[in-house]
């Protein structure tokens, strides 16, 4: 690794933006950027995305481009990823920001004022818990495994603890199918574990556990909408 040039991050950014309205424009996509576009297009059968950030990296201290971002079309923004951040602490470097950081409350409150999706993933429980203590939304984790054992240092799995805290939001876990897994029923299988990809063997397995039709709705996408219209109606 290596330390940025003041404005790179910033000036990559704005060519993945780009990229992301000449993606929507040839492949003829919707933007999900208000409650209802979900499942209007959901109705239509229409491809959508919701347009992400992993990382605040791109902020370079500048809470505004919060902002420029979200004209942009940004509507889910994941506060940490790998790189340290002056953010909070995340979960694969030594943490020494106790947590949440005021500018990383600050990103929150200016999430929740926008109208934009707080994502917690690759954040540490104290983290989090900075978090939930301030978003008046739902968090969303957005791909994790939860633990089956004691947690190992710098590990990406969580506790039931740190997913409980989440759900305590009203927010949602994703399970991410990972190579943690070695097959799709061993995916269902720590998707019914952490008790929570729209694929029809999923769902299928899914209905095999003994889950509910509704249970199910929820898991393959309900959830996330629900979490998405709460945020976004800002």
């Amino acid at each position: 690794m290596r330390e940025a040039a003041a404005g790179e991050l910033w000036r990559f950014t704005e060519t993945r933006l780009a990229w992301f309205d000449s993606l929507v424009q040839s492949q003829g996509l919707r933007r999900a950027l208000a409650p209802g576009d979900l499942e209007a297009a959901h109705r239509d059968r229409a491809p959508a995305i919701v347009q992400a950030i992993e990382g605040c990296q791109f902020m370079e201290g500048r809470l505004e481009r919060i902002g420029e971002v979200h004209r942009r079309g940004v509507r889910h923004l994941q506060l940490v990823h790998f790189m340290r951040s002056d953010l909070g602490d995340n979960q694969t470097e030594s943490p020494t920001q106790g947590g949440l950081t005021p500018l990383g409350r600050d990103v929150i409150a200016e999430c929740n004022q926008l109208g934009i999706v707080v994502d917690v993933a690759h954040g540490t429980l104290a983290m989090v818990e900075g978090a939930a203590r301030i978003s008046r939304t739902p968090l969303i984790l957005s791909h994790t495994n939860l633990a089956s054992r004691r947690l190992d240092p710098f590990t990406r799995l969580i506790s039931g603890e740190h997913g409980k805290l989440v759900a305590s939001t009203g927010g949602v876990v994703g399970i991410w199918a990972s190579p943690t897994f070695a097959s799709l029923a061993g995916y269902v299988d720590g998707v019914v574990r952490a008790a929570t990809p729209d694929f029809p063997q999923i769902v299928r397995l899914l209905h095999r556990k003994g889950l509910s039709d509704a249970d199910v709705g929820k898991l393959v996408g309900g959830n996330y909408v629900r979490v998405f219209n709460q945020s976004v109606s800002r």
